[in-house]
């Protein structure tokens, strides 16, 4: 699932970049030119991108579009370094990185996101969206202006809200049809106070653990279950390990496309102008893979688990009380995104009626 080439270098764009102040934002190096003309300097930046993602994964393809791209519009000039599967740590470690200047820029998880940002975890409220779709309409606006205006005082310049997904629920022990068949299960979360939040409700024990080690966990059975996008159970053979997939899509979640805001506010406008380009290009193209591939593999795990379908409606009842407790912690951002979800929404019932 290989996305296609992306074309679109603005002209123009290599002469910008060749008077950009460059030096100390990356290797600077000397090269001999042909013909005895003597050295000359090429400027170049290096930035490095962290994910968690296993290749295939559109975040992980999304992260290969990105990076593509930056060098097509820049004609070579600005590098785009790409370590994946958590190669520097998890998400969480990432975010640290981010924060501290030491990892240029990182496509994350909601959860070590909101650890900074608060507000963001309002994002995930139990069935606050009907597709990713709708989700999309909401995030990209004010809803996104409004936190990337509070994570820039933490250090982090937003890029965009890739897309994680509508989550469903995997488990080795029985079928969930209602909310009381999980009470009990040890069901992995991520790091994410919200996600830990709902599970907690629904009875089951929600036990966080770091992507990288849920296979391993399944499979020695320290944990029932977990809770994804099927993408990312797919990408990352959690299937081999599980027996029933429960289509709840219980919460929608994000992928935070975060740079440190001291390595952004230190690049040349000309480069900024590169990097926010191509992240515009690379969200949509992973948003696409994200939609194709979640097709696909739904239609594969109908064949190869056993799934339900439950009554989402069963679950936004018994989830209820989570929108009282989180209303109290962030009022007016809750205000904010519950009412132009509904928003959207209302207008999705008028076109279809």
């Amino acid at each position: 699932m290989t996305p296609p080439r992306i074309s679109g270098r603005s002209p123009g764009r290599r002469d910008l970049l060749r008077g950009a102040a460059l030096a100390g934002l990356a290797g600077v190096g000397l090269s001999a030119c042909a013909g005895g003309d003597g050295p000359r300097r090429t400027d170049s930046v290096r930035i490095i991108l962290g994910h968690g993602a296993a290749p295939g994964n559109p975040r992980s393809e999304g992260a290969l579009a990105f990076q593509r791209l930056v060098a097509e519009k820049s004609d070579g000039e600005v590098e785009i370094q790409i370590l994946g599967q958590e190669s520097v740590g998890n998400d969480s470690e990432m975010m640290v990185s981010v924060a501290a200047g030491t990892l240029d820029m990182s496509i994350n998880s909601q959860g070590p996101f909101s650890s900074y940002v608060p507000e963001s975890s309002l994002i995930g409220l139990p069935f606050l969206f009907e597709s990713s779709a709708h989700a999309y309409q909401v995030l990209d606006g004010e809803i996104q202006d409004s936190i990337a205006a509070l994570a820039e005082e933490k250090g982090f310049h937003v890029l965009g809200f890739w897309d994680n997904g509508m989550r469903d629920i995997t488990n080795s022990v029985r079928p969930i049809e209602a909310p009381e068949d999980l009470a009990g299960l040890k069901i992995r979360t991520p790091d994410d106070p919200m996600t830990i939040d709902i599970f907690g409700e629904l009875g089951a024990n929600p036990t966080p653990m770091a992507f990288g080690e849920l296979y391993l966990g399944l499979r020695q059975g320290a944990v029932d279950g977990q809770e994804n996008p099927v993408v990312n159970i797919f990408s990352s053979s959690l299937q081999e390990v599980q027996t029933h997939l429960a289509v709840t899509g219980h919460k929608y979640e994000t992928n935070p496309f975060v740079m440190s805001t001291t390595r952004w506010q230190n690049l040349d406008p000309a480069i900024r102008t590169v990097i926010e380009e191509a992240s515009v290009e690379a969200q949509q193209e992973q948003r696409r893979l994200m939609n194709e591939q979640s097709e696909e593999i739904y239609a594969e795990f109908e064949q190869t688990l056993e799934v339900t379908h439950p009554d989402r409606a069963l679950f936004r009842e018994a989830t209820h009380p989570v929108y009282d407790r989180w209303q109290q912690k962030n009022p007016e951002f809750f205000e904010q995104i519950t009412a132009a979800a509904d928003a959207v929404r209302a207008e999705h019932q008028e076109s279809a009626s």
